[in-house]
């Protein structure tokens, strides 16, 4: 048995992991961002304990435990930097090491969904795939050459920050221009706040009112009505996250994408029309054959599973 953390901006869940991905119990609290470092891990491994008791098995016969982190993690399993826990240059690793002699990997949340994706879940089989999260910001993770791809030092796979407009829009990370500025959900709803100030009466104003607030959701909503300001704010969007995956396929040639997070979660029309646009450029431009997108199949478990299967394969 193995044990994944998967660590999320609002809720850390944990779960016990068998050697076939399947999850054999899981728990979670709050993260309660930001957090001092030896704080959070004391915290998980008390979950750990209570989670490994209430099922009847000794911590001493977990093969491993395997740690997803929202954040850049480098080979040695040090935090370079992740934004909402407010982390920078953390030894994870060695933190997690005071509490249990197991196994300890650490690594890029959106890559444990990827290796979870590619182990057990729509992206088995594939020699190379690319996982993109759309949520607050953009994750990814890519699989080449039957093999997670992290870089030379284990902090590749940043797909969310390749520029895509010189000198454009300021990212959260320094650089003008980044995917993420225009492809993320965070992305989608600012430009949703801007349409309803632009047009206050207008039908995307009134679903905004309904919710309370701008959201993704709340465009593709407009959307589904028929509201022509929320179609034309989704083709935008839609051509951002398309030009994305035009950049990775020049690179990268994958046979498939998978889109998750948030704005995946809207519906099958959203990929259906990513697939759509991507595959007919690539066809316009004699690129073949045709690259599949697709949503992710084991959704809110993969982080546990792929967090799980980092130890599993090491």
């Amino acid at each position: 048995m193995f044990v994944g953390v998967d660590i999320g901006g609002t809720n850390t869940k944990i779960g016990i992991v068998s050697k076939l991905g399947r999850v054999v119990a899981m728990s979670s609290f709050k993260t309660r961002s930001p957090r001092e470092p030896q704080d959070f891990v004391k915290e998980i491994f008390a979950n750990i304990e209570k989670l490994l008791h209430a099922n009847d098995i000794q911590l001493e016969n977990i093969e491993g435990i395997g740690v997803g982190v929202p954040g850049v993690v480098d080979n040695n399993g040090v935090v370079v930097n992740a934004t909402n826990l407010k982390w920078k240059d953390v030894e994870l690793k060695e933190i997690f090491k005071e509490y249990t002699t197991s196994k300890i990997v650490i690594g890029n949340d959106a890559d444990c969904a990827m290796l979870a994706e590619w182990k057990f879940g729509g992206a088995k089989g594939a020699k190379n795939a690319i996982l993109i999260t759309l949520g607050t910001g953009i994750g990814s993770g890519i699989i080449l050459d039957n093999k997670l791809y992290r870089g030379a030092h284990g902090t590749g796979s940043e797909c969310g920050h390749m520029v895509i407009k010189f000198d454009g829009e300021m990212c959260s990370c320094g650089n003008r221009g980044c995917w993420e500025v225009y492809a993320s959900a965070k992305a989608l709803t600012r430009r949703t706040e801007q349409a309803v100030m632009q047009n206050p009466n207008g039908v995307l104003s009134k679903i905004v009112s309904q919710y309370g607030r701008a959201s993704a959701h709340s465009c593709f909503e407009g959307a589904r009505r028929g509201d022509s300001v929320s179609q034309n704010l989704m083709n935008e969007y839609i051509d951002y996250v398309v030009c994305g995956l035009i950049n990775l396929t020049q690179i990268f040639h994958p046979e498939m994408f998978i889109l998750g997070g948030g704005v995946a979660k809207e519906g099958l029309n959203f990929v259906k029309a990513v697939d759509a646009k991507l595959n007919d450029f690539l066809k316009k431009n004699n690129f073949e054959p045709t690259v599949l997108v697709k949503r992710p199949v084991l959704e809110n478990n993969a982080g546990i599973v792929g967090a799980a299967s980092l130890a599993m394969d090491v």
